[in-house]
């Protein structure tokens, strides 16, 4: 059996980095730490954090004192506020590249422009950003919502996407809209890590017998890696872990390929690579 595994598979620099200051800071104290939801959409990691002694909130207003640990995804500016009138002290695990996005929402909103983000309108990061522009942003998933919007009441706007989503998509969303907005400012925010992972996936499923994804059910980019790689070859399995791992289905195949989400550790990739290598 000959397995290929992407060299973009796994932790992107922003969840690595939410990963580790998140595990440091629990290891060296757990007393009155929360987490403002899940670190990273990816079940052994939230597993981990819980172990650790970090306590998982749905609402900053369970808490009343310690330290709250915002997301990789982000949250809206609302959260800040309230923190700083609590008193709470805010460690802040967003992706870098998820700030720009929310500074450029702030930053059109109070110059009066339309915001608009392309993404799932139920992702923490999409919510998160909504957030930075009170919550007034047009938020569409398709070409198809796109087409629906009333352009009449728009006279400059800013287009923006959730930093997993997928560059074809965009690109046609964003080509549409240029020909209906005349002043329409476009951030390509798609994340470099999620392109060319993106890219990579489509070119080891088209090379491969069979391809593995690993990731979490609910992680944006995992399960666009997902769709890309089924729609590149047929025999592709989406899995979470080991666990999920059909060893009697995969055994059969020649070549292999492997990706990876953004939110999946080493660890998990490490050992689906070890034990099909000793098949």
């Amino acid at each position: 059996m000959k397995i290929t595994i992407s060299q973009y598979a796994g932790f992107c620099f922003g969840a690595k980095e939410a990963y580790e200051t998140t595990i440091k800071i629990a290891q060296e104290n757990n007393k009155d730490l929360y987490i403002l939801g899940d670190l990273l959409h990816n079940k052994d990691v939230i597993e981990k954090i819980k172990n650790l002694g970090v306590k998982k909130i749905s609402n900053i207003n369970e808490m009343k004192k310690g330290r709250l640990i915002i997301t990789a995804h982000g949250d809206g500016e609302n959260i800040f506020k309230i923190a700083q009138k609590k008193n709470i002290e805010i460690i802040n695990t967003t992706c870098p590249k998820v700030i720009k996005i929310q500074q450029l929402a702030k930053l059109f909103s109070q110059k009066k422009y339309t915001i608009i983000i392309f993404g799932n309108k139920n992702h923490k990061e999409v919510k998160g950003i909504n957030g930075w522009c009170k919550n007034k942003a047009i938020i569409i998933e398709s070409l198809n919502e796109a087409e629906k919007i009333n352009f009449q009441k728009i006279d400059k706007a800013i287009i923006v996407a959730q930093t997993t989503q997928k560059t074809k998509k965009y690109q046609k969303i964003v080509n549409f809209l240029k020909e209906k907005i005349k002043n329409l400012e476009i951030f390509d925010t798609i994340c470099d890590a999620t392109k060319n992972r993106q890219k990579e996936c489509e070119i080891i499923a088209q090379n491969n017998e069979a391809m593995i994804v690993i990731g979490g059910k609910h992680s944006s980019n995992s399960k666009k890696l997902a769709e890309i790689s089924r729609k590149n070859n047929l025999n592709t399995f989406f899995v979470q872990n080991i666990k999920e791992l059909p060893l009697d289905k995969i055994k059969k195949y020649k070549t292999i390929g492997i990706t990876a989400g953004a939110s999946t550790p080493k660890k998990i990739i490490k050992e689906i690579y070890n034990t099909l290598k000793n098949l």
